[in-house]
């Protein structure tokens, strides 16, 4: 019978071997710390990014909208790196590092989908795809959906989050990084674009 053992020891591995990922699945989706700043991000035509509907379901669209002060435009810039609305963090969809890849609100679970960097140039980077926060068509309309594209320096890839000032030159929050932990992270970006932001 030694291949029911084989299988019964091959069962318990691939059972310790789920539940270690659960458990640092777990430990990566840190919550949000009392003191991360909180705030509205706002970008394009002085607009808000919006929770579509206030839902905190799974899935549900990321927008530009008009400011209104509801908890749907109410983000925090978590030290963990991510951005959080609603109890969820703002997610690329499918995990896709393509251009004009939609952005949604789901559960927090630590993927470099859901990892963000908001740097000094007003950018909000998600270090995996090496792409901006973007509004889709440079649309001011209220619904516009917000996606990520290569880092272009437009308009409609500046934000300024809570935690940062309005003017030109706002201090870093979120997830901050050195010079040598951007070069690390983006080994093959743009070559127009530097730890500093865009270059002349």
């Amino acid at each position: 019978m030694p291949g029911k053992t084989f299988r019964g020891l091959s069962l318990a591995r691939s059972a310790v071997v789920l539940a270690v990922g659960a458990l640092l699945a777990t430990l990566f989706a840190v919550p949000a710390s009392a003191a991360d700043p909180v705030g509205r991000i706002t970008g394009l035509g002085g607009k808000c990014v919006d929770v579509a509907g206030a839902s905190n379901a799974n899935g549900t669209p990321v927008q530009l909208y008009d400011c209104n002060g509801s908890s749907a435009q109410n983000w925090t810039v978590a030290s963990d790196g991510t951005l959080r609305a609603l109890g969820k963090c703002l997610d690329i969809v499918d995990r896709s590092t393509a251009d004009g890849a939609a952005v949604q609100l789901w559960d927090c679970g630590g993927g470099a989908n859901q990892q963000w960097v908001v740097n000094s140039a007003r950018d909000i980077v998600n270090p995996q795809a090496n792409k901006c926060l973007d509004v889709r068509d440079r649309s001011t309309a209220n619904g516009t959906r917000l996606q990520i594209w290569t880092c272009t320096g437009q308009t409609n890839q500046k934000w300024t989050a809570a935690g940062t000032s309005g003017g030109g030159n706002p201090s870093p929050s979120g997830f901050v990084v050195s010079e040598s932990q951007f070069n690390q992270m983006f080994p093959s970006r743009n070559s127009f674009y530097t730890y500093s932001g865009l270059t002349a």
